[in-house]
């Protein structure tokens, strides 16, 4: 996995992939930042809406398997000085009915 760290921030390259705010499905290579405080967040150029649905699949070019992807939540934070859209990445639980949980 391709990592850097730049000032306690660990960054990863990541494939997002999901919905943008005109409703056109989309798949754009970006990096992953993660700290402690702030969490998990990603910059893409394209804008996202609000609660929007993404999967990220981490980049191992050494890997002879590709990763799962990893579906969140994004949170718009704000423009980096690049003008590429920020958004903090909230995890997402499955949920289930109780059709699909019963039990025998």
């Amino acid at each position: 996995m391709l990592t850097e760290t730049i000032a306690g921030v660990d960054r990863f390259r990541v494939e997002v992939s999901g919905w943008d705010e005109e409703d056109v499905f989309f798949v754009e290579k970006s990096h992953l930042a993660w700290d402690e405080f702030a969490g998990n967040q990603v910059s893409l150029r394209r804008m996202l809406p609000e609660g929007a649905l993404v999967f990220v699949r981490m980049q191992q070019p050494t890997a002879l398997r590709q990763s799962p992807p990893i579906a969140y939540k994004v949170e718009f934070i704000g423009c980096d000085p690049e003008w590429l859209h920020q958004f903090g990445l909230n995890a997402v639980q499955p949920r289930y009915s109780p059709e699909s949980c019963a039990v025998n």
